[in-house]
């Protein structure tokens, strides 16, 4: 899965929205955009970039599962 491709979608989107950024935070949907499969993770996606969110249970996982994003 090109999740980087999801993401650039959504964030090309924003404008037409006329939102600056979007918090997501339903797990399903911050899997489809990242690939993490953990339990607890968010996305923050804005038109210059995404940031990955989630608790220090999962470090090490982010970093393997998410490694093209910011934390």
């Amino acid at each position: 899965m090109d999740h980087h491709v999801r993401r650039r979608a959504l964030a090309a989107r924003l404008d037409d929205l006329s939102v600056d950024a979007l918090l997501v935070t339903r797990l399903l949907h911050t899997r489809y955009l990242t690939g993490f499969t953990g339990s607890n993770g968010q996305v923050l996606v804005r038109p210059d970039e995404a940031v990955f969110m989630t608790d220090g249970r999962y470090t090490e996982q982010s970093r393997r599962e998410v490694p093209d994003m910011d934390r």
